[in-house]
């Protein structure tokens, strides 16, 4: 069995989503890809092929482990130990996981959101046990929530459930219609364009001692609001920028991404950074007519490239 589970991004509402105001997240179709096959031996046996790394478990260890112990492993033993406790399964036949992915780590992507949501799915197939999507978000969370010690539902839920989600208050309802038909007609880029130099909660606890950061927050939430109407990919682009400009004000880019949204306002519809700040990802709403420019332009500077669109 193959199973290939989508990333995401945050459209708008970085940050702003910390304190109860809105966010926009969209699946996206760079994806890691889960294979599961039965094996002869009494063991559990976990490839990552991108890091050239192998674990091998007992059946028996399975239950008892902290996965915490396991560095790279930790979300998908995390994952397999969790599905098997709630399908009240004792394993009895050993089975190997490969897991590949094409998502760049640590960079506000979910890159292990959809491993762990790749691999609920998986082990769950692996003994017929169909899952329905409410089961399979909520043990999503429950993995990243035990490996990190607190966790959002942005990610797992928006790597289940595909498309658009409106999250606030760590709750979500799906985005149909007018708004999920133009954005499937739209061609993103994804730049990486830097390792973060902070991670997400030292980002959240500066932003939280900025004095009128609520008053940034309620200018992005209009920002969604107009968004949430838009029919045509300038206006839409313009949005983005309008929201970077006021990340911009939380302190959380830096000159590399601001650099890299300026090639993409200047080359494409409109750009901003996505994720929480501090280095890693822009992206860009591409102008089909000047993408051969946007490339030349974004090649010159020492970044990855990923072509995406909308996954539902």
């Amino acid at each position: 069995m193959i199973i290939e589970t989508p990333s995401k991004v945050i459209l708008f509402g970085e940050h702003a989503v910390v304190y109860g105001y809105r966010a926009i997240s969209m699946a996206i179709d760079l994806t890691s890809t889960i294979e599961i096959k039965e094996t002869q031996e009494d063991e559990i046996i976990l490839n990552l092929n991108d890091l050239n790394k192998s674990l091998g478990l007992n059946l028996n260890e399975i239950k008892n482990i902290n996965p915490n112990n396991f560095g790279d492993f930790k979300y998908c033993l995390c994952a397999i130990k969790n599905t098997l406790d709630y399908l009240n399964i004792e394993p009895k036949t050993g089975f190997k996981i490969n897991i590949s992915s094409k998502i760049p780590i640590s960079c506000g992507l979910g890159s292990s959101a959809s491993i762990t949501i790749g691999t609920i799915k998986a082990v769950s197939g692996f003994y017929n046990k169909e899952l329905k999507d409410d089961e399979i978000a909520k043990l999503g969370y429950m993995v990243e929530k035990e490996i990190q010690g607190k966790a959002s539902i942005t990610d797992t839920s928006t790597i289940t459930y595909k498309g658009i989600l409106e999250i606030k208050n760590n709750k979500f309802r799906k985005i149909k219609g007018e708004f999920e038909e133009f954005l499937k007609n739209c061609k993103f880029l994804i730049v990486y364009a830097e390792k973060r130099k902070k991670k997400t909660a030292e980002l959240v606890n500066e932003v939280a001692k900025i004095e009128n950061k609520d008053e940034i927050f309620k200018e992005i939430d209009k920002v969604i609001d107009e968004a949430l109407k838009i029919k045509n990919k300038e206006d839409f682009g313009k949005l983005m920028t309008k929201n970077h400009e006021l990340l911009k004000k939380l302190n959380i880019s830096t000159p590399k991404l601001d650099r890299i949204v300026d090639i993409g306002n200047r080359f494409g519809f409109g750009a901003k950074l996505t994720g929480a700040g501090g280095g890693g990802c822009v992206i860009i709403l591409v102008n089909e007519e000047k993408e051969k420019e946007l490339l030349k332009e974004l090649n010159k500077e020492d970044v990855r490239i990923f072509n995406c669109r909308m996954m539902n």
